[in-house]
Formats: C-alpha cells, sequence, structure tokens
C-alpha cells in the first residue's frame, strides 16, 4: 500500500510538473487542442507504466518530451490515413458534397455497406470506420496486405454499381431508404 501511494505521488509530481510541456507539444504537431489532450493522456499513461525507468533518467523532460511528441506524429498519421481513406471511399460513391449533406445520407451510406457480403463489409468498416491499417486488416484476416487491398478494392467497385443500379433520377439513398 505505501509503495503504491509513493507511486501515484511520484506520477502527480510528474504530471504537474510536466502537463505544459506535454500539452504544448502535442498540440505544435496536431494543431488541435482536443487531439493534443488525447495525446497528452496516452503519455502519461506511457509514462505511468515505465515509472520505474523515469527515477532513473537524467533528463525526464527530454525523455517525456520525446514520447509526447512521437505520440503525437503517431496520432496524426492515423487521422491523415483515415481522413485519406474515408475521402476515397466517399469519392467511389459520388461527390463528397452529396455523401455529406445530411445525416439521412449519412445512414443511407451505412445501409448500403450492409447490402455488401459479409467479408466486403467488414473489411471496409474496419478499415474505414475504426481505422484499420491495411497490416492490421490482413493480420486479423490471416491474410496478406495485397489480398486486402484486392478486397477493399472489388468492395468499392461492388458499391459503385449498386449506386449506379439506382438509375438515373434515382440516388442510392432512394433506392435504400
Amino acid at each position: 500500500m505505501v509503495l503504491e501511494r509513493d507511486k501515484e505521488e511520484a506520477f502527480n509530481r510528474i504530471y504537474h510538473q510536466y502537463y505544459s510541456l506535454v500539452y504544448y507539444t502535442a498540440y505544435k504537431v496536431l494543431n488541435d487542442s482536443y487531439m493534443a489532450q488525447d495525446v497528452v493522456q496516452e503519455t502519461f499513461i506511457k509514462v505511468f507504466s515505465h515509472l520505474h525507468t523515469i527515477r532513473q533518467q537524467k533528463n525526464k523532460a527530454a525523455w517525456i518530451k520525446t514520447i509526447s511528441k512521437n505520440k503525437a506524429i503517431d496520432y496524426y498519421r492515423r487521422r491523415a490515413v483515415r481522413n485519406e481513406i474515408l475521402d476515397d471511399l466517399i469519392e467511389s460513391i459520388g461527390s463528397v458534397e452529396d455523401a455529406t449533406d445530411s445525416l439521412a445520407e449519412k445512414n443511407a451510406l451505412h445501409e448500403l455497406l450492409y447490402t455488401l457480403e459479409p467479408q466486403y463489409r467488414q473489411s471496409l468498416l474496419l478499415v474505414y470506420e475504426q481505422g484499420f491499417t491495411y497490416e492490421q486488416l490482413a493480420a486479423y484476416q490471416n491474410t496478406t496486405v495485397s489480398a486486402v487491398k484486392s478486397k477493399l478494392h472489388r468492395a468499392k467497385k461492388k458499391l459503385r454499381l449498386i449506386v449506379g443500379e439506382a438509375g438515373p433520377g434515382m440516388t442510392a439513398v432512394d433506392r435504400y431508404a
């Protein structure tokens, strides 16, 4: 109990001492206060899990700042990949403006995904909604990255066909609403 309290006190001291450094390091990379807060949380989780080694660090500030910078860069990369893939999906179905005009259209887009075979739907949802990378999806599905890319390409092609079947003057939203 005493060791746990000491560990908690040590962590609280580190947190209060380095919070601003961590936050501004993350903010400098991300330019978004909410995302910077997420990075602060992830950084201090890592600091807490390595608290036993931080006591031996000579330059704690540099170590913590490096963790924060790396976490922010990782967060930025995940966001960039997720946004790029999502844009790709929306563009493959129609224009970005049409797909994002209203909540009803977003729901219809989701319904379109559920018209696909389960293997295609799962791949699209894991990549575009859950943020899986191709490598993570390949590991999850116990397949290769090239097989994942092919499956995603076929799934997008099927979505384009479904949208095309809606006919002139009728949107896919009308067809599945």
